[in-house]
């Protein structure tokens, strides 16, 4: 009788959890997620059921034993990867811009300065500033200086959604006024002759570029309204920098 006690106690299974407690158990199922399971000293009773992740390891009757890994922690299995700097609320950031517009008789130096807010990790929304400078080619049969061009306009940049901490491509837009100068001297465009000394159109532009750390370069096209059906269209290139932290 003692022999058969002895054999008829190693037949049962042991599940152990985590927190160290054990069950008398027949272990009748493994799952992917949970384990079933019935209570050795009532086998013909209710099955009970419990969740792989409780579990630390089981010890079968045979004597083979299962043990489970520690799943991952549910906040790093769902919380998202955070990407470019992790922006988790408004920045104040400055850009500063240096380069070339252009057309086809005319190009000059450029140079702006945007103040704005870095709104998360895909918008920024500034105000932008600065000086244009247009100097006409040989070829137009008008070489020298043209006009500056001061802007002030609001500005927008959509960053592309990229999981690299360092390189950030985005689109560029900007819309606003735009104070033309001849230094007091007329200038002439399509024929038509502009004589007012300072005189505000309407301005707009949108390019393509990206950020590299805190350094930019930017190419798009700006198009300066003067009056009806007289135009100025020019393409631009710069390069810049960002003054500001991400987070």
């Amino acid at each position: 009788m003692l022999v058969f006690g002895l054999m008829s106690l190693s037949a049962q299974d042991v599940i152990v959890l985590r927190n160290a407690d054990e069950i008398q158990a027949k272990v009748l199922q493994v799952g992917i997620d949970d384990i079933i399971y019935k209570k050795w000293d009532n086998q013909d009773g209710p099955s009970y059921q419990i969740a792989k992740k409780d579990v630390f390891y089981i010890v079968y009757a045979n004597g083979n034993k299962d043990v489970f890994t520690q799943p991952a922690s549910e906040s790093s299995v769902q919380s998202p990867v955070k990407r470019r700097g992790n922006v988790d609320s408004a920045r104040f950031n400055v850009y500063v811009d240096a380069g070339c517009i252009f057309a086809k008789d005319e190009a000059g130096p450029i140079m702006n300065v945007t103040l704005g807010f870095r709104m998360n990790e895909d918008i920024f929304l500034g105000v932008q500033s600065g000086i244009d400078a247009l100097f006409l080619s040989p070829s137009s049969g008008m070489a020298g200086f043209d006009m500056a061009s001061f802007p002030l306009m609001f500005d927008f940049r959509g960053f592309f959604p990229t999981k690299s901490s360092v390189f950030h491509p985005y689109i560029e837009g900007a819309l606003g006024a735009n104070f033309l100068s001849r230094l007091g001297q007329p200038f002439y465009y399509e024929g038509v002759a502009y004589d007012f000394p300072t005189m505000t159109i309407f301005r707009v532009h949108g390019g393509l570029g990206f950020e590299f750390k805190r350094a930019t370069v930017t190419a798009g096209y700006a198009l300066f309204h003067i009056r009806k059906k007289s135009n100025l269209h020019n393409g631009y290139v710069k390069v810049g920098i960002r003054l500001g932290k991400l987070k």
